[in-house]
C-alpha cells in the first residue's frame, strides 16, 4: 500500500506519529530518495520529534516540473502533510538565473557542477547530489514552512518563502557534516563540467566589422 512498515526502521522502540508513504514516480520521473533514506536523514535531525509535530504523513510523491516539494496543511484538523516530489529521470535540473542565485549556496557545498553560460542554467546532478538537495533543501525547507505553520496556531498558510528558505539554510550548515557521515560525501564522483562555449570565429577582411555586413 506504499506505506512503510515500522520494521523498515532504524529504530523501533517508539512508533513515530507520522506516516511515510510512496506514490508511483509517474512516466519520465524517479524517486531520489527512498522511504528508508528519509528515515535516515530524520534520525540526524537535533529535534526531530518536535520539528515534526503536526506532520501527519510524509509521502515521496509523483513527479513535478515546477516544484521539489510542497507542504499542504489541514487546518481544521491541525494537521499537515510534506511532500517530497520525484525528478525528471534525465535528474539534470535547468534553474533560472534567479533560483539558481538563491540556492547557489546549496550547489556549491554538494559539489553541483554548472555553467553560467547556458540560459537555463543546468544543474548537472548526479543521484546522490539530487538526493542530497532533495533532503537537506527540500525537506528542511518544507519543514520550515511547518515551523511557520505551527506559530501561527494552524493557521491558514500565507505561503511565506523567506522564512522556510531561512529555516533551511541554518540548518544546512549544522546538518551537512552529519549528513555526510550518514550518507557519504554527495561531492565525490560530481558530473564532468560542460565543455566550455567555442569561441567566436573572427570575421575576414571582407566584412563590416561595424554593422557585421558582408562587403561586396
Amino acid at each position: 500500500n506504499g506505506v512503510v512498515s515500522p520494521k523498515n526502521r532504524e529504530d523501533v522502540s517508539e512508533p513515530r506519529p507520522y506516516e511515510i508513504i510512496r506514490e508511483p514516480a509517474g512516466r519520465g520521473f524517479r524517486h531520489v530518495v527512498s522511504a528508508r533514506q528519509l528515515e535516515q536523514f530524520i534520525s540526524i535531525i537535533p529535534e526531530a520529534d518536535q520539528l515534526l509535530q503536526g506532520v501527519e504523513k510524509i509521502v515521496l510523491s509523483g513527479g513535478s516540473e515546477k516544484v521539489y516539494g510542497w507542504h499542504r496543511d489541514l487546518w481544521r484538523r491541525k494537521v499537515a502533510t510534506i511532500e517530497l516530489c520525484a525528478w525528471t529521470k534525465a535528474i539534470w535540473a535547468p534553474m533560472s538565473i534567479r533560483y539558481f542565485r538563491q540556492h547557489q549556496p546549496y550547489m556549491d557545498a554538494l559539489g553541483v557542477t554548472f555553467s553560467l553560460e547556458e540560459k537555463p542554467i543546468r544543474c548537472r546532478f548526479t543521484m546522490a547530489q539530487a538526493r542530497a538537495f532533495s533532503l537537506l533543501h527540500v525537506f528542511m525547507h518544507e519543514l520550515g514552512h511547518h515551523q511557520d505553520w505551527k506559530h501561527r496556531r494552524g493557521g491558514r498558510m500565507k505561503g511565506l518563502e523567506a522564512y522556510a528558505d531561512d529555516f533551511a539554510l541554518r540548518y544546512f550548515d549544522l546538518l551537512l557534516p552529519l549528513y555526510r557521515k550518514k550518507f557519504g560525501d554527495p561531492a565525490a564522483n560530481a558530473a564532468p563540467p560542460p565543455p566550455a562555449p567555442k569561441p567566436a570565429q573572427p570575421l575576414g577582411k571582407d566584412w563590416d566589422r561595424m554593422n557585421f555586413t558582408r562587403v561586396i
